[in-house]
């Protein structure tokens, strides 16, 4: 139920307002002066104010300024009661305060318009004052978590730090003081690449939440590593206003994530080179045909990304003749067409022992050992793969491992000579080779060079 106070000095007024108000349902309070009505704004809650302008002592246009100057009481509205519509008495009402005004004498339709509109204005001003005071509220105890358990600062359209919390001072060991004003490259690790600000900036910058990993540099030198989240803030206007970005540390996560994979790639290794000794060949035919798979990779366009991967994982290209009796793989000569069906089964042992990891690098061996024996005419094992349907890891490995494989002695064969070696490689083009892959093995033959007579 709305309360409605009606200040009148006339006590006829006040019973004329009153009976016409209590029937639309409101409780009427009133006072017949201006010290009066303040009195009963203090006792109780008021939702609305009927105020006589002309009254002896304290008069309407005084007790509203009174009113508006009181902070508990200042919101509640005011409708002037007057005699005088004139323009200069309706503005100078106006301007102290209220939000409507009703004639005397009043018609009663007119005043419950009047009051029934200044109340649902007045109780939705308040709902809105309401939820706002508690969205401030819950923003402030988000920012205060945030602040706890993230790495947080703000900065300008310039990219300048605008403000940073303390666990943003804790990891980089500078003090808001060092950090205020300067770009976020005070911290940048020189291992950071240039092209992954220059992204960040392009996507933040259309708008959108740009996220990545980057490794930062403490004042004392110390490496950080934060998963990083950067967000334009964006006003009514749809205009970017400043920049948010939120970070974890997740230091440990990536040393241990290294850890692993470097175990992962130290195993490859071993059981390729495991597999060459079996074959009573030496591990470093594993690290050559690694090495040489790289440099094709990245020559053929193939992303950093992938070509380590690829690197990574070629070691594992005959992981299957672990499967393969001693008989048939140290065999000194020719294999008989029985024999050499139960050889090209490695290819598919591979493939078998790989292809349920849940790990990329382990997967990419499962294509490789799968793929490497595959022509690019059709008529390579197990599959009969054809041209770009086999894996662009297959095609690599399968040229890399035959250039390493002729060059060097093997149980069942002497070394080639290189010139014989690259005739056979240049003769198979488009049709045991990817042509394009050969192309690019003679436009890097120094490289390769390089590699073999190293290892």
């Amino acid at each position: 139920m709305f309360h409605v106070l009606i200040v009148d000095d006339n006590i006829k007024n006040i019973q004329l307002a009153a009976t016409v108000l209590k029937e639309v349902g409101y409780k009427i309070i009133y006072a017949n002066s201006g010290e009066q009505a303040l009195q009963r704004l203090q006792e109780g809650e008021i939702h609305l104010i009927l105020l006589d302008v002309m009254m002896p002592g304290m008069d309407g246009y005084e007790t509203s300024i009174k009113i508006k100057s009181t902070e508990k009481i200042k919101d509640i509205p005011i409708i002037f009661l007057t005699a005088n519509a004139d323009e200069d008495s309706l503005l100078k009402g106006f301007s102290h305060g209220a939000v409507d005004y009703v004639t005397k004498p009043f018609n009663a339709m007119e005043l419950k318009a009047r009051v029934k509109t200044q109340l649902e204005l007045y109780s939705v001003k308040q709902q809105l004052h309401e939820t706002l005071n508690e969205n401030i509220q819950l923003l402030q105890q988000y920012k205060e978590i945030i602040d706890t358990c993230t790495i947080v600062s703000k900065s300008d359209l310039q990219g300048r730090i605008t403000y940073v919390n303390e666990a943003f001072e804790k990891i980089s060991g500078y003090t808001k003081d060092e950090l205020i004003g300067k770009q976020h490259n005070i911290v940048r690790h020189p291992e950071m690449s240039k092209e992954v600000f220059t992204e960040m900036w392009q996507t933040i910058q259309s708008k959108k939440i740009w996220k990545g990993v980057v490794k930062n540099l403490a004042k004392s030198g110390k490496t950080y590593i934060v998963d990083s989240y950067v967000m334009p803030i964006v006003n009514l206007q749809g205009n970017i206003i400043e920049y948010i970005s939120a970070r974890h540390d997740i230091t440990e996560i990536y040393h241990l994530k290294e850890e692993m994979e470097l175990t992962q790639r130290e195993i490859l290794a071993k059981l390729g080179e495991a597999t060459e000794r079996r074959s009573k060949e030496t591990g470093a035919h594993v690290q050559r045909v690694s090495e040489y798979s790289y440099i094709l990779a990245k020559a053929y366009g193939l992303s950093e990304k992938e070509s380590t991967v690829l690197k990574r994982a070629s070691p594992m290209h005959d992981i299957g003749k672990i499967a393969i009796s001693d008989n048939i793989l140290l065999k000194p000569g020719p294999l008989t067409q029985e024999e050499f069906e139960i050889m090209k089964t490695h290819a598919t042992i591979g493939y078998e022992i790989f292809k349920d990891s849940r790990r990329s690098m382990l997967r990419a061996a499962a294509t490789i050992s799968h793929e490497h024996h595959e022509r690019w005419d059709g008529t390579g094992y197990p599959r009969n793969l054809k041209g770009e349907n086999i894996h662009i890891y297959g095609r690599i490995s399968a040229i890399a491992d035959v250039f390493d494989a002729l060059s060097h002695d093997r149980c069942y064969k002497k070394a080639w000579s290189e010139d014989k070696v690259l005739e056979l490689i240049q003769a198979e083009k488009a049709k045991q080779f990817d042509p394009t892959l050969v192309d690019i093995f003679f436009e890097n033959i120094d490289d390769i060079r390089r590699i073999r007579d190293n290892f």
